[in-house]
């Protein structure tokens, strides 16, 4: 013992867990610590995130899994959801939609997040349900899909987008806000609906944002979009799976301008934007440029 330890250090107990140590099932902190609120009044923003603990810090490097059938053309949505997160600097792994993982992942060996678009949802959802224990799961509703097999994934994703047309042809006569609420309560935390006059996101609590002009025209690259945002404020990964149910306004804003800019990009370049791409395009300022 070091000859300058308090008393009450010496005397105090060691083996008691901090109350404020992460719970073994989420690898989250307690809803009780003032970091994180208790969902009432949602702290949560892209830029912020948790500092990692020694259970969860290897999460940021993780990869990004879009699964996508062998041999997929790479125009592709799924395709360019998988480009366009590589050419922003992520790490992307293509996967068969019927790979199963032998044994179910966690936190610390998992991917960050699982993009489904362009397979059949019910041909692999074991997959998806064996994964969302680790990872976030990405659902970009294909161009004329089929009821049943959206269904079979609303359950089991965490964000889901799905453009205006296919929304209004799955629900005829429903408005577009009342099919959102309903979708919202089968399991999504957050869902993206994008039409020629914008986009709007909606999350599980109905806090809502809005983006003008048409972004569906390269969809891959609007939802590559959305998940480098999610990314860069780290909100991807099991261990903020509550959190995206209650993002704040701003967050989902940023979500959204985000997704507009790398579409943007995307249709007047005719390829994936790069990272400084994104950064002129969306107008943020960089050091030694002012």
């Amino acid at each position: 013992m070091a000859e300058h330890t308090h008393p009450a250090d010496r005397e105090a107990a060691t083996s008691v867990p901090s109350p404020r140590a992460p719970d073994a099932r989420t690898l989250r902190r307690r809803s009780e610590d003032p970091t994180l609120g208790d969902g009432a009044k949602p702290p949560t923003s892209v830029g912020w995130g948790p500092t990692p603990t020694l259970t969860d810090r290897r999460a940021p490097e993780a990869p990004a899994y879009v699964a996508l059938e062998p041999g997929a053309p790479t125009d592709s949505p799924a395709s360019r959801v998988a480009e366009g997160l590589e050419a922003l600097g992520r790490t992307v792994e293509r996967v068969s939609p019927e790979q199963v993982p032998r044994r179910a992942p966690t936190a610390t060996n998992s991917p960050l997040v699982v993009h489904v678009g362009d397979v059949d949802p019910v041909r692999g959802p074991e997959a998806v349900d064996v994964y969302r224990s680790g990872a976030t799961v990405s659902y970009a509703v294909p161009q004329g899909a089929e009821e049943s097999r959206v269904q079979a994934l609303l359950a089991r994703a965490d964000v889901v987008t799905v453009a205006a047309g296919d929304l209004a042809r799955l629900h005829p006569g429903e408005e577009a806000a009342s099919t959102v609420r309903r979708w919202l309560t089968a399991g999504p935390s957050v869902v993206v609906v994008t039409g020629a006059d914008g986009a709007r996101a909606t999350n599980a609590v109905g806090t809502t944002a809005e983006v003008r002009g048409d972004h569906g025209g390269d969809h891959g690259a609007f939802v590559a979009g959305v998940l480098d945002a999610l990314w860069s404020g780290g909100l991807l990964g099991v261990h903020a799976r509550e959190d995206l149910r209650t993002l704040v306004a701003g967050t989902l804003q940023e979500l959204l301008d985000n997704a507009a800019a790398s579409a943007e990009v995307a249709r007047t370049t005719g390829r994936p934007a790069t990272r400084a791409e994104l950064t002129e395009a969306r107008g943020v300022p960089r050091l030694g440029t002012v």
